[in-house]
């Protein structure tokens, strides 16, 4: 065989999925630029206080979001594919809809004793800033849900453009209300809630123009059909729900960590530089997650086949290897250029802790390839394997982060998190070690 027979098989694939790929590029592109001029402009017109007030409520949404709507929207993610086999799309839908409307209720109803109780102890700023962070939350599941579901069916351009729009949206409507009202962190959530109630709206407008899921969501299905499917996601999210407490340790937890150590203004400084740092690593990941595990998920299908295990187990690997080779030169950038970025992006004073910057990009990255390895539980419909894995990432984040940023402040978080992703990312090549599926 030469060499042109041998590379013909990945031309040809390529060839298939190289639109897919442009779209998330440029709507990935369009987010990534959005991001920066956002962080220019808030770092320039608030002070590290009340930017410190925005990431702390950002926070707040970001648990909602990742505790509650994070389980959800790898429900659909994993189960299109499965459903679609069946041919059960009615009941799949039915579920989700279902789903979506109780936990909204709740979720709302907490919100607004939360916001009561808070603005009693903490007085009425922080209460809205409860609020409106809490509120943004919930939009924020919705419509990663409906992400996850054109993701699924792989509506590339209607998912790309619906992310960078909701990126500039929400920044510029933040710098409207900044700018007629005052700099509190309170306005700047408020510009992100309305934006991305804007985006979730549309959203869901075109999620109706596809033909599949337009055909199936108002399907009339049986009740013990609609049972059976509950049960089937309750296990599946069940151990999501575990994992997203401890990734709200991981991801927010160490701007509490220095908002007790060293209040708001630290928490304004380190929040700015954790978002040029991760923004790359986020970048990158989010297009690696629209692109290849859609693709996972359709080659393991409902796992019935060895030739299934082997051909996803192929593309894991083979994802996290190339993933790994770029994160080495994304870090090797922020070592070498991290004050010169952190000056261009930000201003003087919060490019005075910019060392910062290759260290969290390093622990970011490892994180995240840690997370392109636990898809191999995930398409074997095992992701309760990764409990202790996730566990031990979370538990020993914070304590380190607590001792490190004592010590050392915000370098000491960054320390903090490059140490516990490895503990994350071999603990994950271990359990994924002793995963075999039975074919028999």
């Amino acid at each position: 065989m030469n060499l042109i027979e041998k590379i013909r098989p990945f031309a040809d694939r390529f060839e298939k999925i190289k639109v897919e790929l442009a779209w998330i590029l440029g709507g990935q592109a369009l987010s990534f630029v959005g991001g920066f001029i956002g962080l220019k402009v808030l770092t320039n017109i608030m002070e590290p206080k009340g930017y410190g007030q925005l990431a702390l409520g950002l926070t707040i949404a970001g648990i909602f979001t990742t505790y509650v709507y994070g389980p959800a929207a790898n429900v659909i993610a994993r189960f299109y594919a499965v459903y679609r086999e069946r041919g059960d799309l009615g009941v799949y839908f039915a579920t989700i809809k279902s789903a979506h409307r109780t936990v909204g209720v709740v979720l709302a109803l907490f919100a607004f004793a939360a916001s009561g109780i808070t603005g009693m102890l903490a007085g009425s700023e922080w209460g809205a800033i409860l609020l409106i962070a809490s509120f943004f939350g919930i939009v924020s599941g919705v419509n990663a849900s409906f992400l996850a579901l054109q993701n699924a069916v792989r509506q590339r351009k209607i998912v790309a453009l619906h992310q960078a729009i909701d990126v500039w949206l929400r920044i510029g409507l933040s710098i409207v209300l900044i700018w007629f009202w005052n700099s509190s962190g309170c306005f700047a959530l408020l510009g992100y809630l309305l934006g991305t109630t804007a985006i979730t709206f549309s959203q869901f407008h075109y999620a109706q123009k596809n033909d599949e899921i337009r055909a199936n969501w108002l399907t009339v299905n049986s009740d013990l059909k609609l049972q059976a499917c509950q049960r089937e996601f309750k296990a599946y999210a069940a151990s999501f729900m575990i994992f997203s407490g401890f990734a709200a340790i991981s991801l927010y937890s160490d701007r509490w960590v220095l908002q007790t150590v060293s209040g708001a203004d630290a928490v304004g400084v380190y929040s700015a530089l954790y978002q040029i740092a991760a923004s790359p690593v986020n970048l990158f990941f989010a297009m690696v997650n629209q692109l290849v595990v859609p693709i996972v998920f359709e080659r393991a299908g409902a796992m019935t086949t060895r030739m299934q295990a082997e051909s996803s187990s192929l593309l894991v690997t083979q994802t996290a290897l190339i993933s790994a080779i770029v994160m080495i030169g994304v870090t090797a950038c922020a070592y070498f250029f991290g004050e010169s970025i952190a000056q261009l992006l930000t201003n003087r004073t919060f490019a005075e802790q910019s060392s910062m910057l290759w260290l969290t990009v390093s622990g970011i990255s490892i994180y995240n390839i840690g997370q392109v390895y636990s898809l191999k539980g995930l398409y074997h419909n095992q992701p309760k394997i990764y409990f202790w894995p996730k566990g031990l990432q979370a538990i020993s984040f914070l304590i380190a982060a607590y001792l490190l940023a004592e010590r050392t402040g915000i370098q000491g978080v960054a320390a903090a998190l490059c140490v516990s992703s490895l503990i994350y990312l071999f603990s994950v090549l271990f359990v994924n070690s002793r995963l075999a599926p039975d074919f028999s």
